[in-house]
C-alpha cells in the first residue's frame, strides 16, 4: 500500500462529518468509507470536495478535482443517505465479497432498512460512476 494511498484513507475519514450540512442524533456516527484505487489501475482519486465525480456519462469532467464523500449514518438495520449518495449503487457484502443486498440509491431515498435476516459484519459499497466507497457495519 503506497503512501498515497494511505494519506487519502486518512483524509477520507477525517473529512466525514465536514461534507454534510445535516445533523444526525448522538451516538450516530457517519460510517467511515474510503475510495478503492480505479480498477484498470492508477491512482483513487482524492476526496472532500464537491466536484471531479462523473458527469452522469460515465466518464469524469475533471479528474484531478476532489471528490464529494458519501455521508451515511446506520442505525440498527436503517441506513440514512445525508450527502453524496444519490446516483449510487449500495451493495451489501458478505466476508466471501459475495453481495447479498442492493438497491439504486435515487435523489429521492433519504433512508433505507436492511433485511432483519442479516447478521454480523458486512462491508457496504457505494457506487457512483466509476468511483468505489467502501465502509463497514455491523448488524
Amino acid at each position: 500500500m503506497n503512501k498515497q494511498f494511505l494519506f487519502l484513507v486518512v483524509l477520507a475519514i477525517l473529512m466525514q462529518g465536514v461534507v454534510s450540512n445535516k445533523v444526525w442524533a448522538d451516538g450516530d456516527d457517519p460510517i467511515s468509507f474510503i475510495i478503492l484505487p480505479p480498477e484498470g489501475g492508477g491512482d483513487a482519486p482524492l476526496p472532500g470536495g464537491s466536484g471531479g465525480d462523473d458527469n452522469g456519462s460515465g466518464e469524469h469532467s475533471d479528474p484531478k478535482s476532489p471528490v464529494q464523500m458519501p455521508t451515511v449514518v446506520q442505525d440498527d438495520y436503517t441506513l440514512y443517505f445525508y450527502s453524496g449518495c444519490a446516483g449510487s449503487i449500495l451493495q451489501i457484502r458478505d466476508e466471501f465479497e459475495t453481495v447479498v443486498y442492493s438497491t439504486i440509491i435515487t435523489d429521492e431515498t433519504d433512508e433505507i432498512t436492511l433485511p432483519s435476516t442479516l447478521s454480523g459484519t458486512y462491508e457496504i459499497r457505494l457506487i457512483r460512476g466509476s468511483n468505489t466507497f467502501v465502509g463497514e457495519i455491523e448488524l
